[in-house]
C-alpha cells in the first residue's frame, strides 16, 4: 500500500474523535475481538469445467472464521479454493446481502452463497476484489453517514 494513501480506519477514528470531542487515549479497547464479524469471498475452481467462474461468500464472527473455512473446504475441497477477500464488517449478513443483490441485478446466477458469472464474462479474481472493496467501502460510508446524521441531529439540541 502506498504511503500517501490514507488509511480509512485511522481517518474514520480521527473524525469520530473530533465529532464527539473525545481525546484519544492509549488504553486498549474493552471490546471483545471475538464479537467482530468478518465477511469474505473464496474463489472456486470447478475441475469438470474450468471455464466457469465461481465465488463463495461467507461470514462469521472472528472466533469462528477458521471453523467456517474448514467446513467450506471440506465441502468443496481445499485444492479448488482460494480466499481473495476478507474484511471486518459491522454486519456480515448485511454485506453478503449487498453483494448478492448487486450480482442479481447484473443477471448472475446467485444461489445460497454461490455466485456464478455468466459465460464469457470479463470477471476474474482481481476485478472481483476491486468490486467487493467498492461495495465494502459503500457499506462503511453508509455507517459513517448514519453516525454523522445522528451527531448533527443531537448537536442541534445543544
Amino acid at each position: 500500500m502506498a504511503s500517501n494513501v490514507p488509511n480509512f480506519d485511522e481517518e474514520f477514528e480521527k473524525y469520530l474523535h473530533r465529532m464527539f470531542y473525545i481525546k484519544p487515549t492509549d488504553e486498549t479497547s474493552k471490546c471483545d475481538p471475538s464479537d467482530i464479524e468478518y465477511c469474505g469471498v473464496l474463489s472456486l475452481t470447478d475441475l469438470r469445467s474450468p471455464d466457469r467462474k465461481l465465488w463463495y461468500i461467507y461470514y462469521s464472527k472472528q472466533s469462528e472464521v477458521d471453523e467456517t473455512l474448514n467446513r467450506i473446504f471440506h465441502k468443496y475441497g481445499k485444492k479448488n479454493m482460494c480466499e481473495i477477500f476478507r474484511k471486518p464488517t459491522f454486519s456480515g449478513v448485511g454485506l453478503r446481502d449487498r453483494v448478492k443483490r448487486h450480482f442479481c441485478d447484473k443477471k448472475w446466477y446467485v444461489k445460497g452463497n454461490i455466485l456464478e458469472a455468466p459465460p464469457k464474462s470479463p470477471y476474474n479474481d482481481d476485478r472481483m476484489v476491486r468490486l467487493l472493496t467498492e461495495l465494502y467501502n459503500e457499506e462503511r460510508k453508509m455507517l459513517y453517514n448514519y453516525v454523522c446524521m445522528k451527531h448533527d441531529s443531537i448537536s442541534k439540541y445543544y
